[in-house]
């Protein structure tokens, strides 16, 4: 213990700091800032200078732990913090209470020390103003995260006994001051328990109407379907009618061959069996994509209050964004489907099967069909009579 010369002990409370260099690293030259009163900052922050306008004694450290340092320090730090000394020797006792009557007054005046010239290791921030940059080295006060850490201590004890319905306040370890934080100050520890904070997590529900909203959705096509027939010649039906619409159509007597698209009104020569396969075919596919749409129309719904307004978004329906596509449009709000939706949805839906090739099973039998390109005028006049 030094010697009962209280001089020693009130240097070293004037030389103080609430930010000390050496906390970023514990290498360089020693130097810090102290605040004074009139700093006082009055925002809803969390910080040295809003402690301050709040009346909180932040406790200081010293620069650098050099021969006693640490030792004298014990002293200061139990006079600040007006810790129980009651377990101390009588030495002890009476040179805290010595000291404890200069606490207030150093907050007077504003101090620093060792800032005249920035060790090439200190960490720093440009910042740019008027064509030029600041250097900025941002510091914390150890004094600070002590009263933080005693708070979250007093919570995480209230909550434990209580049985409360909160979760205990989670911090983590985070290493400052190296093998001997003491080196750095006697309040580096407490810079080594920061609350951990988990990041909003994202609704999954919210951000798939987001999406749905701004974007639509892609169909999906079934490329393997189970149809179910009474008629015993319902695959050789299916298979007759993609044979139909995958053969050039010879019209004319000099064997001219057009493609489907170009024959507007014409209609194959088929059988009842064939339009039965056909119309169960095609009515199957497009109940499949309209059930995909109705699904995402649930999602929209049930997150209706986060979708933008009509007066910020001017659309023709609340459900949808203005830039999707006409035939999206209409598959997401069924409100929307006109004539010329149904049209404009059958070219869409007749493209889409044209470029699959579609394994169907039909009672037990499975045979694989393409239909090809051509067919996409035929079939959207087809599928026009479907949509509903």
């Amino acid at each position: 213990m030094p010697e009962p010369n209280n001089d020693i002990f009130q240097t070293a409370l004037k030389e103080s700091v609430h930010f000390s260099v050496k906390t970023i690293n514990s290498n360089i030259e020693k130097g810090g800032l102290r605040l004074s009163k009139q700093q006082a900052l009055d925002l809803p922050y969390l910080s040295a200078r809003t402690l301050l306008k709040e009346n909180f004694l932040i406790p200081t450290d010293y620069q650098a732990n050099a021969g006693k340092t640490a030792s004298i320090f014990k002293v200061v730090k139990a006079a600040m913090l007006d810790d129980d000394i009651s377990s101390e020797d009588v030495e002890f006792q009476q040179q805290v209470k010595q000291l404890q009557p200069h606490i207030d007054t150093i907050f007077d005046e504003p101090y620093q020390a060792g800032t005249d010239d920035l060790d090439i290791r200190m960490r720093q921030l440009l910042i740019p103003k008027n064509g030029e940059y600041i250097s900025i080295s941002p510091l914390t006060a150890a004094g600070v995260n002590y009263l933080i850490n005693q708070e979250v201590d007093f919570i995480n004890e209230a909550r434990k006994e209580k049985d409360s319905e909160f979760n205990r306040i989670q911090t983590a370890v985070f290493g400052i001051g190296g093998a001997n934080p003491q080196n750095v100050g006697s309040l580096v520890r407490s810079m080594q328990r920061p609350i951990v904070i988990d990041s909003p997590q994202a609704s999954e529900k919210i951000r798939q109407a987001l999406a749905i909203f701004y974007n639509g959705f892609t169909a999906r096509i079934s490329r393997k379907l189970k149809l179910i027939s009474d008629s015993r010649r319902a695959i050789d039906a299916l298979r007759e009618w993609a044979d139909i619409l995958n053969r050039q159509l010879m019209i004319t007597a000099t064997n001219t061959i057009q493609n489907w698209n170009e024959l507007e009104i014409f209609a194959p020569s088929t059988n009842m069996d064939v339009r039965e396969q056909e119309v169960i075919f095609l009515n199957r596919i497009t109940h499949d994509v309209l059930k995909q749409a109705a699904f995402q129309k649930n999602i929209l719904e049930e997150a209706e209050s986060i979708l933008p307004s009509m007066d910020d978004i001017e659309r023709p329906s609340f459900w949808v964004h203005p830039s999707l596509s006409f035939v999206m449009q209409g598959l997401i709000d069924a409100e929307l489907r006109d004539d010329d939706w149904r049209i404009k949805f059958s070219e869409y839906l007749a493209k889409r099967i044209t470029n699959e090739t579609f394994e169907i099973e039909i009672n037990n039998e499975i045979i694989t069909i393409s239909l090809d390109h051509n067919s996409e005028g035929y079939l959207a006049r087809r599928l026009r009579e479907i949509v509903r």
